[in-house]
């Protein structure tokens, strides 16, 4: 995953590697912070069903690279992309 950032004629790129932050730890612990901190009463997730979703992620990765999944520009010239 790629995260670019544009602002003040200055380009900033992070790369985070999917593999490392889609687990089977980060699954648990955002269970528990969705159980703990999310005050809506309809939204709970499980593990099981998070480790499902960041599957899925992996597989669109495969499938699709370089998807963008947020592209925001302002009217100042300030972008912000995430790609897979």
């Amino acid at each position: 995953m790629r995260i670019r950032i544009e602002a003040d004629g200055r380009r900033f790129t992070i790369l985070l590697p999917i593999g490392i932050i889609l687990n089977r730890f980060t699954a648990r612990i955002a269970e528990s912070c969705i159980k703990n901190y999310v005050s809506v009463p309809d939204v709970s997730f499980t593990a099981e069903q998070l480790l499902t979703m960041f599957r899925a992620i992996k597989q669109a990765r495969k499938n699709f690279p370089g998807l963008a999944l947020v592209d925001v520009k302002t009217a100042d010239n300030q972008r912000i992309m995430i790609k897979l």
